[in-house]
């Protein structure tokens, strides 16, 4: 192979090279200019919706553990869309520049702070729901000190877990690489991956599967020991319509960690996968990184449609909630609002 031969090669291989790259390039500002309006999308549905629960909750006279619990996640979920996914948009996607101060507090500290607490939400959502069915008289769970000690534990978790992202994070101005850049760099790469593993999927997995498990333990033994020797009058219908309501609860928490689980488990194979150069960083991670917050807005999503007749104004009782019993001795009608006992 002569001279010119060789050097033609090496023309081609440079001229497919640079196709190539230019054509990733393409794609990628494609995705950018396409994404960036789909995660702005995405903060606006977290932010409306969970406020909307949020009021709906505030305003309804009859307040439950449930729905003190429920406020909860919304808090936390709204905290997800107004310290990742609103500072992530702005300066990741519409090119915004950072500066030290969004980069570690916005990007170091908060951002990873609003994950953790949105995540054991759920797990306390959980925790509650199974004290419900399994222990419903237990004077402990109807003190203050147990909603309130419940819910705030996940929020001093949440910023005790988020420290260590904070620490590690660096901010590097325009002139060391061309442009501002925020990012983590941990010393112990592929130990905070697996650490975030287990946190955010197996521990709270754990957590709920253990809760549904010991749930449906209680239902099945009272639905075979109790629910058979009720006679059918207002106190067995009262059991029933109780039990109803609770189980309406259970489907409903169900849900929304089924969802949870949808949600992250692509985003942290896909961070391990990348650690071990099986994925590329590329448009499929991003991609996974960006939809992940979407937990955050399936949540209230998932509440509406279990909780639709909050939207009835005016309607103390409907027709599906209520229900009338006649005894033999008197025509007597007796209401039982299921909505009271969650």
């Amino acid at each position: 192979m002569n001279e010119d031969n060789i050097t033609q090669i090496h023309t081609n291989k440079t001229i497919f090279a640079n196709n190539a790259a230019n054509e990733f390039t393409r794609k990628m500002k494609t995705f950018e200019g396409i994404f960036k309006w789909i995660s702005l999308s995405i903060f606006g549905g977290i932010f409306i919706l969970n406020i909307t629960v949020i009021g709906l909750l505030i305003k309804r006279k009859k307040k439950s553990r449930m729905g003190f619990f429920v406020a909860n996640l919304a808090y936390a979920d709204l905290c997800v869309g107004l310290f990742h996914v609103l500072p992530e948009t702005i300066h990741v996607w519409f090119e915004v520049d950072w500066n030290e101060f969004t980069c570690h507090i916005f990007y170091g500290y908060l951002a990873t702070f609003s994950f953790y607490v949105s995540t054991y939400a759920i797990v306390v959502l959980s925790i509650d729901r199974m004290n419900v069915v399994v222990k419903p008289l237990s004077p402990i769970t109807r003190l203050k000190i147990y909603k309130y000690g419940l819910a705030l534990s996940i929020w001093i978790l949440g910023s005790l877990l988020a420290i260590q992202y904070s620490v590690h994070t660096k901010y590097y101005p325009p002139q060391n690489f061309g442009e501002d850049v925020c990012r983590h760099e941990v010393p112990y790469d592929p130990e905070i991956r697996y650490f975030d593993v287990c946190v955010l999927i197996i521990i709270p997995v754990i957590f709920i599967v253990t809760c549904y498990i010991m749930i449906y333990m209680a239902i099945h033994r009272r639905h075979t020991f109790k629910f058979m020797t009720t006679n059918s009058n207002s106190d067995g219908m009262h059991e029933r319509v109780n039990f109803n309501a609770k189980m309406r609860t259970v489907k409903q928490l169900f849900v929304v960690s089924v969802v949870y689980v949808i949600c992250w488990t692509p985003l942290f194979s896909a961070s391990l996968l990348e650690y071990y150069k099986v994925l590329r960083f590329g448009i499929t991670f991003r991609v996974l990184v960006g939809l992940a917050p979407l937990n955050s807005l399936t949540n209230p999503v998932v509440f509406l449609l279990f909780n639709h007749n909050m939207f009835c104004k005016g309607r103390k009782s409907s027709n599906k909630n209520t229900i009338v019993l006649k005894t033999n001795s008197s025509s007597t009608n007796v209401k039982i609002d299921n909505a009271t006992k969650l």
